[in-house]
């Protein structure tokens, strides 16, 4: 009783609601009974043995109602606590769920202003905040910083579905603020699902940046960054691991790229840390720089990202993709090719160290060192399909292509061999049309691309042939020589079938019906042979332009426009069944109006001209319908085989899948990305107490429904 009527006389003097250290904001003023400032206090004054919450319950009808005006630093952040803004209801800031405005106008104190301060604390999390900086552009020594992390360890900074914003310009995380600041350490500092570089409304800002100093075991994962540059180091003693860097993405929202937003990861190391960095299916966009590795002498591993211009001129590559200076092991891609990266930038490598490179895609070139791997790679026999050369003995020769009629041509990873103790190595492929390149890695350093050469300049390589289809059976196929290097004058040049026969001769036949051919030429000075081939010449229907979709979803009872792309000539048919003698509708334009029901339906449309067909295109119209989900309001996970775990119940599937599981201090209990996956009433191997828990569930279905549900079920045992 005297627990409560305390409980209950804090409340009434203060204006915080405190029940079991959850303390409840209810103003927004800068200071005084029921602000942030008063709970910080609050939380701090409790100890650190439980863990304190600090929630908020404000009310308006915009974003300016939930807007907490700061007008000098909040008090350092204690121990074991736990502070949430977030919201999925009402007024919020989307892809965050961020519920509550920290904003800060100036004057800027001399020694800078910091939203959050963590000094000397752990175990503390974050989310649902949006700090936002209106003081303007700072000086070095006078920064808006957004959070500080100084001497902190287990620090948890947003969730995916609950993160924060931080708006520049601003020093969104930092250690040490000014020059003679002591950077202090960081330890298993988790951030993720936040903004940075974005204002409350999701428009660009500039100048955000993170710098953090003497940093270990850092997780930077799934968070969107807009003109920001992010800037970590560790010091000379590490031993743990120094970051995991994943599923992040910059300057693209929602699927639209900001044009010209920057983006630039640098990672400082020492020659004597140990550990791994791993940088991983990132999505990144930046004008011209975008990751750069100094000292670092651990392993650091770029698997699975792809890094592009967000310059609006198409096909812009990045001046520095990667940059790597005097670092031990960097590894981009990986041997197997399951870590690809999609790179449209060039990799440059300064000083010493190794970075090998492995079944990449490439727009950019590669830059070493003078020196660092011997350019001994030579190609000394072709035929058929094969490449022979040599090298120096143990090095990896990998294969790479460029399709040069793509808009972007990349490099793409094609194949690779070893080189034997002799030196010898030999690669098969099916050489079309293209160019084609070499890099040799030897001693776990790769070298730089090497375009395919030959020991002579009359030696003809497949994708010197320009190779015209029959089409409709016409004998309309050709094949032409068309690399100038070549003088034709110095060889002769006989076309043959696949019978031998001769169909032409000089740099091109013509006339040709479908089939396989070869080219067999001879040095005019002495005589030698060689036989380039086979190039297929296909018989070729109709070339027409496939539907952009083979699968429509729309609304029940709908009206639906199809579009193809026209052809000048050509008439489109729609039929409702494959080989249908009659079509439903005709169009010249490529042009039809359909009317849907309320079940699927498969369609069909041909393309004609003269007497061409093209192949039947099938496309389906699907009609697009919710999944069904059913909430159970209570489980008993007691061992009886019955009702053992909670889970919503559905016999749908899904492209995006987020439960989470929260008990009544709202603290995260289970997480799922699997919806055949059930909580089992348990906590890090610990039995939860009966009573009541609350879920949320964030999903995307098959048929692209976002789903977003909440609620509460009661754990009986």
């Amino acid at each position: 009783m005297l627990c409560y009527l305390g409980s209950l006389l804090l409340g009434l003097l203060t204006g915080i609601e405190s029940r079991a250290n959850r303390l409840i904001v209810r103003t927004n003023a800068n200071a005084g009974t029921g602000s942030l400032r008063e709970a910080i206090q609050l939380a701090g004054s409790n100890g650190s043995s439980e863990r304190d919450s600090i929630l908020f319950n404000l009310s308006g009808s915009d974003l300016l109602a939930y807007t907490i005006q700061l007008s000098a630093e909040l008090p350092p952040l204690s121990t074991n606590l736990f502070i949430d803004g977030g919201k999925t209801s009402g007024v919020f800031i989307p892809l965050v769920n961020a519920g509550i405005v920290l904003s800060f106008s100036g004057p800027v104190p001399a020694s800078g202003f910091h939203f959050f301060r963590i000094l000397d604390a752990s175990d503390i999390t974050i989310t649902g905040l949006a700090f936002q900086n209106l003081a303007g552009f700072f000086p070095d020594q006078q920064p808006v910083a957004g959070i500080q992390l100084k001497n902190v360890q287990r620090i948890r900074i947003g969730r995916v579905g609950s993160g924060n914003l931080f708006s520049g310009p601003l020093l969104a995380l930092v250690n040490k603020t000014t020059a003679t600041d002591p950077a202090g350490t960081l330890q298993q500092v988790h951030i993720e699902g936040n903004l940075f570089g974005l204002s409350a409304q999701l428009e660009k800002t500039d100048n955000n940046r993170i710098l953090l100093e003497k940093a270990e075991e850092l997780v930077l994962k799934e968070n969107l960054f807009v003109n920001t540059t992010i800037t970590l180091s560790r010091e000379a003693t590490s031993r743990s691991n120094f970051l995991e860097f994943s599923n992040n993405r910059s300057n693209n929202v929602n699927g639209q790229p900001i044009v010209d937003g920057s983006f630039l990861l640098q990672l400082e190391g020492t020659k004597n840390d140990e550990g791994k960095t791993l940088i991983t299916y990132n999505f990144l966009q930046g004008t011209d720089r975008m990751l750069e590795l100094s000292n670092l002498a651990h392993a650091v591993e770029i698997r699975g990202n792809t890094l592009q211009s967000s310059a609006s001129l198409p096909c812009s590559p990045l001046g520095f993709a990667i940059r790597v200076t005097n670092c031990g092991q960097v590894v981009i891609g990986t041997p197997e090719g399951e870590g690809t990266n999609q790179i449209y930038g060039a990799i440059w490598q300064v000083g010493t160290g190794k970075t090998s490179i492995w079944q990449n895609q490439f727009l950019g070139e590669i830059h070493l060192p003078a020196g660092t791997i011997p350019a001994s790679n030579r190609i000394t026999y072709y035929f058929e399909n094969i490449l022979r050369g040599k090298a120096s003995p143990g090095s990896i020769i990998q294969l790479y292509g460029t399709n040069c009629t793509d808009p972007c041509p990349l490099r793409t990873y094609i194949n690779s061999a070893i080189a034997d103790g002799e030196g010898n190595w030999m690669i098969s492929h099916n050489f079309l049309a293209g160019a084609y390149f070499l890099t040799i890695t030897k001693n776990g350093q790769s070298g730089e691309f090497q375009p395919l050469i030959t020991d002579t300049a009359t030696t003809i390589l497949l994708n010197d042939i320009k190779i015209s289809q029959d089409t409709c059976n016409s004998n309309s196929g050709k094949l032409e020589l068309v690399n100038p290097a070549i003088n034709p004058d110095a060889i002769t040049m006989l076309w043959k079938n696949a019978d031998g026969k001769i169909v032409g001769n000089g740099q091109s036949a013509t006339g040709l019906s479908a089939g396989f051919y070869y080219l067999e030429t001879a040095k005019t000075d002495i005589g030698c042979r060689a036989q380039t081939g086979p190039f297929e010449v296909q018989a070729v229907s109709i070339r027409f332009p496939p539907l952009p979709t083979k699968e429509i979803w729309t609304e029940p009872n709908s009206t639906l426009e199809l579009l193809a792309e026209p052809v000048p000539g050509s008439w489109y048919y729609l039929f409702d069944k494959i080989n249908a003698g009659t079509a439903i509708d005709s169009s010249e334009t490529g042009r039809f109006i359909i009317s849907i029901g309320i079940n699927n339906r498969t369609l069909y449309l041909q393309t004609r001209k003269e007497s061409c067909r093209s192949n039947f295109q099938e496309f389906t119209i699907k009609i697009r319908k919710a999944a069904d989900l059913y909430f159970p309001t209570a489980f008993s996970p007691d061992n009886n085989g019955k009702n053992e775990r909670w889970r919503p119940v559905t016999t749908a599937s899904f492209e995006q899948y987020r439960l989470r599981i929260f008990n009544r201090l709202g603290q995260e209990l289970f997480f799922t990305d699997n919806p055949a996956i059930g909580w089992d009433g348990h906590f890090r191997g610990i039995k939860q107490a009966i009573g009541v828990y609350t879920y949320t569930l964030e999903a995307l279905d098959r048929a692209r429904v976002q789903i977003r549900k909440h609620g509460q079920f009661l754990l009986l045992r």
